[in-house]
């Protein structure tokens, strides 16, 4: 168990789709131990999907929120929260939901606690007005490590779970969201958008339409989205996939050529009752919004092995194929 402290900024940006088009988007950035007379050079560097947060379980984690403004939108005065999705032991303060909590004003700050209790693939995104935030990009990954790999008998080894079925060599975030050009485009221009007339035209894997989602992580070309979605690994090597749903729509995702073992749902072990494996093997999974799915992938032989999303639609980027929410499982001898 050790003390985490974190400082993210709450701001806005802009990300490039593999079009040319760029979009306006709210979203975090990270402020750790940048020196208090600096976080003002952040604002307008958002990224999609914010930044990661990576603690073990046991640590007890102070996480600061700071809203910075949004400088593409200087009269917008929205306030900001972090909400832990799907933690299970949190009490209304540092929960994020502003209508029980608090929520952060431009130019103030805020300290969340938490102690994590259970390992696993999360999620967190700001609960204000949080149709339009989450849409916008105020979101990103959370992982939480299991306790087993502080043992020092298992001294550098990677589980997903306090479970030795659950070893991996490699791990790759594959968060899905999807964007509507026109409610970016509405909220840039500071006019209104009826959110129930939302139609994405772009799908994207961890804040990236293919092909972009191959590039490498922290891609100059891509300064707001530095996230990789390339999977790619050796012969042998198990790969732990992590999947999260932040979009709001429906997604079933195919790997064609390397089957999926099914081990973690919700942040949780799947075993029943009396410690029975659930496991299970899968050629593809559907996730809904909000639900994450932990899978584990032996990578058999060299090769390149599609990993897309079932619906032809979702295969393109503003309704040109090819593209959308799409990676490569690349595995490398």
């Amino acid at each position: 168990m050790a003390r985490i402290d974190k400082r993210f900024g709450a701001t806005d940006g802009w990300i490039k789709m593999p079009d040319g088009t760029e979009h306006y988007i709210f979203g975090f950035v990270d402020l750790t131990g940048v020196p208090e007379e600096r976080p003002a050079l952040y604002r307008g560097r958002a990224t999609l999907p914010g930044p990661l947060l990576e603690v073990d379980e046991g640590d007890e984690v102070y996480l600061t929120l700071t809203n910075l403004g949004f400088p593409g939108r200087p009269e917008l005065d929205d306030t900001h929260t972090i909400h832990w999705h799907g933690f299970p032991n949190q009490i209304p303060l540092w929960d994020g939901v502003p209508e029980t909590s608090i929520s952060v004003p431009v130019g103030r700050s805020f300290t969340y606690y938490f102690k994590p209790a259970d390992p696993g693939t999360y999620m967190y995104h700001c609960h204000f007005e949080p149709v339009e935030h989450i849409q916008m990009g105020m979101l990103g990954p959370l992982i939480v490590r299991p306790a087993l790999e502080k043992n020092p008998a298992f001294a550098g080894r990677l589980f997903a779970y306090n479970d030795t079925a659950t070893e991996y060599q490699r791990e790759v975030i594959l968060l899905l969201t999807e964007l509507d050009a026109v409610a970016h485009s509405r909220v840039a221009a500071a006019q209104p958008y009826d959110w129930t007339e939302y139609r994405p035209h772009y799908w994207l894997i961890s804040g990236r339409s293919y092909p972009d989602t191959v590039k490498p992580a922290d891609d100059p070309s891509l300064p707001g989205q530095p996230f990789s979605a390339l999977i790619a690994a050796q012969p042998g090597e198990k790969v732990l996939l992590r999947f999260i749903n932040l979009g709001y729509e429906l997604h079933t995702l195919q790997l064609l050529g390397l089957p999926l073992r099914i081990i973690g749902q919700d942040a949780k072990l799947l075993r029943g009752y009396h410690g029975e494996d659930l496991s299970h093997s899968a050629t593809g999974l559907t996730l809904a919004a909000g639900q994450t799915v932990d899978a584990l992938v032996t990578a058999s032989r060299p090769g390149i092995y599609p990993l897309y999303n079932r619906s032809y639609h979702k295969n393109t980027n503003a309704g040109l194929t090819f593209g959308g929410m799409v990676t490569e499982f690349r595995v490398v001898p």
